[in-house]
């Protein structure tokens, strides 16, 4: 079947978008080329972590930062933020500009001149209840690291870019945290394309530590080897065994369709799928690759999905980018005839998402595959719950945390027993002496007795290879709808 692509216009809400997430995320401040010269300095950082006191031996105390240093002295040069309200943000006309100013900081921990700066790329505007979590997992992580000492007696701050899930935007934004706001790690992005964006115009040219939560391409394997770059996830061979296991091995299914984006997930997930099938006798695999400058609720599949029955498919995988998902599920609620085949849905898709959707009945036949920790972390939900009123599946969340974490170890080894970067997560997240997140406070003294160690996080184990894969991942497929009934969709079919 030929493939597609159609340039549309995709219309967004962008007040609605950001007044929801700007309201969940209350601490939050916004970034500017300009200042207004009545900024009050000393009630802008009246609420801010100060620089760590210290013991005489020069070791950081353990205690939470005290106020050792004035508000002018930790803040950072003037002429380069503006701070204000989330009142006065909400309220700032969205046609002035706004998409120059895509950097937000908290208003509780504020770069200083002496602080640690990470950038946390997120889809904030396109993807607010997700990114809030992610960021308030972020954020946790941080206030743990500076309530005890913080890296090497620095404080750490997050700064978080609103890339939209637009791989170009993605780049740009990680030039900017660099070069504006000396950054020296990155988390994020989200997509493959993104990350590899980024790698490729930002941090390989200018060294910068780069730690993915969900990105899962193999081409990151080749352009990341020799840099400091490291993936929570599992990688698009692990995930392609997973699926084609389930869907061949577990479930039967010997003809399979693919609804596929055309990014590099996407290619390398079809062309895997594809060819696990080929050699097999009497199956058949086909597929649709679509753009994601297309807006598919404008598309008619009806002719299309006529052909795909017509094929004998039972089993669709669909890899689409995000915004993409759920119009492409309708479409099959709207032309599929019968039975609804077996819906399998790629780890780009956001499961809460497809949850909100209220698909109906198809929903008890779609399993998506999501990077699954080993426990659900009780802990971590019930902080993230007080802060939003959202029931989250905390998977990215969980992924967040422990990538912060691990940087933020990391760099405290590097800098105090002269490693790299890529050294000193390596050994943190290797075979060795167990740790967790609340041995932050005693590392130093674990890594002189011990060298290397075993890393167990909100998201379960993590060790890297010598290229940043994180051995111990998996996914977990996941119905999307619990159900007592049992759909055909769900049988297995006979060889």
């Amino acid at each position: 079947m030929p493939t597609i692509g159609f340039r549309t216009m995709k219309c967004v809400c962008k007040n609605l978008v950001v007044v929801v997430f700007l309201t969940m995320l209350f601490h939050s401040q916004l970034f500017a080329r300009d200042v207004d010269p009545e900024v009050n300095e000393a009630q802008a950082f009246n609420h801010s972590v100060m620089e760590p006191s210290f013991q005489p031996s020069g070791e950081p105390s353990k205690s939470a930062f005290q106020s050792s240093l004035s508000p002018s002295e930790s803040r950072i040069d003037e002429a380069s933020i503006k701070s204000l309200s989330i009142k006065e943000l909400v309220n700032i006309p969205l046609t002035i500009d706004y998409d120059k100013a895509q950097i937000y900081q908290s208003d509780i921990n504020q770069m200083g001149k002496k602080t640690v700066n990470y950038g946390f790329i997120v889809p904030i505007s396109e993807y607010p209840a997700y990114s809030s979590e992610v960021v308030a997992a972020a954020d946790m992580a941080a206030e743990y690291i500076n309530q005890h000492g913080g890296i090497n007696g620095r404080r750490l701050v997050l700064l978080r870019a609103d890339d939209q899930e637009n791989t170009p935007v993605s780049a740009r934004l990680a030039k900017r945290l660099v070069e504006e706001f000396n950054v020296e790690a990155i988390i994020g992005p989200a997509t493959s394309d993104s990350v590899a964006d980024v790698l490729k115009r930002v941090a390989l040219p200018k060294n910068i530590p780069m730690i993915s939560h969900s990105a899962s391409s193999m081409k990151l394997v080749n352009m990341g080897a020799n840099h400091p770059f490291w993936r929570m996830v599992t990688n698009n061979q692990q995930q392609i065994k997973l699926m084609t296991e389930f869907m061949y091995q577990e479930k039967g299914h010997k003809k399979v369709f693919i609804f596929s984006g055309r990014g590099i997930y996407s290619e390398e997930i079809r062309q895997g799928v594809i060819d696990f099938y080929r050699p097999i006798k009497d199956t058949h695999t086909d597929f649709m690759a679509i753009s994601n400058l297309v807006t598919l609720a404008n598309m008619n599949l009806e002719d299309e999905f006529k052909a795909i029955q017509a094929s004998g498919v039972t089993a669709l995988l669909i890899t689409l980018q995000n915004h993409q998902v759920i119009p492409i599920l309708r479409k099959i609620k709207q032309h599929w005839r019968g039975d609804f085949p077996l819906i399998i849905i790629g780890d780009n898709a956001t499961r809460k998402y497809l949850v909100d959707a209220q698909l109906g009945s198809i929903s008890e036949c779609i399993l998506t595959y999501v990077a699954s920790t080993t426990h659900l972390s009780p802990e971590l939900q019930e902080k993230i719950m007080k802060q939003f009123d959202v029931d989250t599946s905390l998977f990215d969340a969980a992924y967040i945390y422990d990538a912060t974490m691990l940087l933020a170890m990391g760099q405290t080894l590097a800098e105090r027993f002269n490693l790299s970067m890529k050294e000193a997560v390596n050994a943190i997240a290797s075979d060795g002496y167990p740790i967790k997140y609340s041995d932050f406070p005693n590392l130093i003294e674990l890594y002189k007795k011990h060298k290397k160690f075993q890393y167990q996080g909100y998201s379960g184990r993590v060790h890297f290879n010598s290229v940043g894969d994180n051995l111990v991942a998996y996914m977990k497929l996941y119905p999307l709808a619990e159900t007592d009934k049992n759909p055909p969709c769900l049988n297995k079919l006979s060889q």
